[in-house]
């Protein structure tokens, strides 16, 4: 007689958290139906300005939040595998690059039926290079498969400098200029400059309450499981001008501040016991099983340099401090001591006892910078780290064994520090 294995029933959303599916899936209905209008759709990179397509009320989704999504749902798979085998990309490259491209390809075959995971075809892509210099070759790809053109911001590095040289911000100006000069030729429509200022404003009330709700995981006990902010992320992504997100942010703002009157927390009931800081992208595809794990030792990740890259700030009708805003975005912005120097006061300000850094096999920037930081980190914030493998879509890279054994590790140094506090 086999044995009947108890359900768990699945733990209730909170509203916020319902009303940021029902904002993704009014973006995706849009683009859908303005696909099937033959109207333009563009597929763009998380941090191009959004405020351009925004004003123009042209519809755009997000291969990388995509990708997210779908490997999180388990469902990339068969995509990465269309990429490496009938397309013949190598295992080397991105795998959200894999998987889009892959997707790509599928969905312009005759007779391809619609499915949640997949994106309309897009007219027009939209890439900017703040955040990785991969997006570059892989919006290439799809420009050619798919035979349309490219909106391009090209986002120079910042070697050691604290603040990008003033050609540098001149240079981006005119490229933001420049794109819309295109826009307005390729979407057949004169820019409404009164709106930009109007997406422009609501598009920092937005970054504003995102910074206030992630401040408030400061707190110790912390309010949130630090996990969360990667759910709530999507909204800067995909709505960042939009009124959508100011409710969606201000609902979980009002739920936050709940949890810190009723001494409550989305961590759940298991005791706070370890703060650490995340180091790059999640293992989308292992969320789950990094979450079981964490809390199992009582280790909360109650920030992570990810969730901030959004947190493109300037003032409202003034284009050169926005062109300034999207040079300084990101990974691909500054020296790994300028971006060491950034999470060493996060980890000073959220009260982080350890550093857990993801070695994304895919995201090549964000990783190599790691092995130089772990040291300065150390150096600096005066705490442990260590390093794990994996990666953000492909689950053949990431292994449950030692991911438990390094956390294990981080986990007695930081118990033997606390005791010799005492």
């Amino acid at each position: 007689m086999s044995e009947v294995k108890e359900v768990k029933p699945k733990r209730e959303l909170p509203l916020s958290r319902i009303m940021v599916n029902e904002q993704t899936a009014q973006v995706y209905a849009e683009a859908w139906a303005a696909s099937e209008k033959g109207e333009p759709i563009g597929w763009s990179t998380a941090i191009f300005p959004q405020e351009l397509c925004e004003t123009f009320g042209v519809p755009l989704v997000y291969p990388e939040n995509n990708a997210a999504s779908i490997s999180a749902k388990k469902l990339g798979e068969p995509f990465i595998e269309h990429a490496e085998g009938h397309m013949r990309y190598p295992i080397n490259i991105c795998s959200y690059a894999r998987l889009n491209l892959g997707m790509a390809d599928k969905i312009i075959e005759p007779g391809w039926e619609k499915v949640e995971p997949a994106m309309p075809v897009p007219t027009f892509l939209c890439l900017a290079n703040n955040s990785c210099t991969q997006l570059m070759k892989w919006y290439e790809n799809l420009s050619r498969n798919l035979n349309i053109p490219i909106f391009f911001m090209d986002c120079l590095y910042n070697y050691d400098e604290e603040e990008p040289a003033p050609h540098k911000i001149k240079y981006l100006k005119k490229q933001l200029e420049n794109n819309i000069k295109k826009m307005e030729v390729l979407f057949n429509k004169k820019f409404d400059w009164d709106k930009f200022l109007e997406v422009q404003k609501r598009s920092q009330i937005n970054r504003k309450l995102f910074n206030e709700i992630v401040a408030l995981n400061a707190r110790k006990p912390s309010p949130m499981n630090g996990f969360d902010l990667f759910n709530y992320m999507s909204c800067l992504v995909l709505c960042r001008g939009k009124a959508s997100t100011t409710r969606i942010f201000e609902q979980l703002k009002r739920e936050i501040e709940a949890h810190i009157q009723n001494g409550t927390s989305t961590y759940g009931s298991t005791p706070e016991a370890y703060r650490v800081h995340w180091e790059g992208i999640a293992c989308w595809p292992n969320l789950g099983f990094n979450l079981k794990t964490l809390r199992k030792y009582g280790v909360n990740c109650v920030m992570n340099g990810y969730v901030t890259a959004w947190d493109v700030a300037y003032e409202p009708g003034d284009l050169e401090g926005m062109a300034k805003a999207y040079q300084c975005s990101s990974t691909n912005s500054f020296s790994t001591s300028s971006i060491m120097d950034m999470r060493t006061k996060s980890i000073e300000a959220f009260g982080c006892e350890g550093m857990l850094c993801h070695v994304n096999r895919s995201c090549k920037l964000m990783t190599f910078h790691i092995f130089v930081g772990r040291d300065m980190i150390e150096e600096k914030a005066k705490i442990p780290s260590t390093n794990f493998d994996g990666d953000q879509s492909d689950t053949r890279v990431f292994s449950e064994a030692q991911f438990e054994t390094r956390l294990q590790g981080l986990v007695e140094i930081m118990k033997a520090n606390k005791e010799a506090e005492l």
